[in-house]
């Protein structure tokens, strides 16, 4: 391994990172802007990540780099386009890094999009035994806690998963961002993540996606990706979300502002959700 990369800031993936560094001490280890919590600390530099638990050699730059930005040893492979927010009222920033790797015209991100497939992957199985994974439901109910919507069931038992758990049937198969992300993320911060969606989305022309969740990679084009946003320019029902199905992310928001624990919600992320 030659090279370390922190894409982002969400503590789930900075998590590792300390002990992934320890293991190839001679790699070259960049790292997203605005890390913060008990795994360490940068602003938007190298000479900020002293708080860092260990050597950080770059941090990578904000939006689309200029030619004054120091980067990585890697960027003749890769093009790099930057995700920065920090409101004041929030506990971090949040920051996330998409590459765009030229030779295979890929994109590789983190966080952005989701694809949920049919199935648990097999990696399900090193966590739950057989009879757990092969339950009707299971994946279904997977899915809807993770992602954050209520795990709500239809009136009548359906023949298959999709019926019985309508707000599944609602997100499968397709690519999308996730709800969390929607509701939190994008919901307090709508300009910053619209502009860096437009500069992923003339990054490059790649043909699929590699991400950190559910499938892996993804067949999707820049025009694909971009689509996935569209709810940052108005109305819209897809994916076809119930409003209910919402509440629990809508409590969530409610409760932050009401109690005054990060930046206030700006934009409705929902708007345009299906009545049911």
């Amino acid at each position: 391994v030659a090279h370390v990369v922190l894409p982002c800031n969400a503590l789930e993936h900075a998590a590792p990172v300390k002990a992934f560094v320890g293991r190839y001490p001679e790699a070259s280890v960049w790292i997203s802007p605005g890390q913060y919590g008990p795994f360490g600390e940068c602003g938007l530099d190298a000479a900020s990540a002293k708080k860092m638990p260990y050597r950080v050699d770059g941090v990578l730059p904000v939006g689309k780099p200029s030619a004054a930005d120091a980067l990585p040893p890697w960027s003749d492979e890769f093009e790099t386009r930057t995700l920065y927010v920090n409101l004041p009222e929030n506990a971090g920033p949040v920051s996330e890094a998409a590459f765009y790797h030229r030779p295979t015209r890929t994109l590789v991100a983190t966080d952005a999009v989701i694809f949920v497939p049919d199935a648990p992957p097999p990696i399900f199985g090193t966590y739950f035994d057989e009879r757990t994974v092969s339950a009707p439901d299971f994946w279904a109910k997977s899915v809807l806690q993770a992602v954050f919507l209520p795990l709500r069931r239809a009136a009548e038992a359906g023949a298959t998963p999709e019926d019985l758990w309508p707000g599944y049937a609602t997100i499968r198969g397709r690519l999308l961002r996730a709800p969390i992300l929607r509701a939190f993320a994008d919901a307090r911060a709508p300009d910053s993540v619209r502009a860096w969606v437009r500069e992923v989305g003339e990054i490059g022309p790649f043909d699929r996606i590699l991400t950190a969740h559910f499938a892996s990679p993804i067949r999707a084009s820049p025009a694909e990706f971009a689509a996935v946003f569209k709810y940052l320019d108005g109305p819209t029902a897809d994916p076809p979300i119930a409003c209910r199905d919402w509440e629990l992310l809508d409590g969530l928001n409610t409760l932050i502002d009401t109690n005054k624990l990060g930046a206030p919600v700006v934009y409705d992320f929902k708007a345009g959700c299906l009545q049911s």
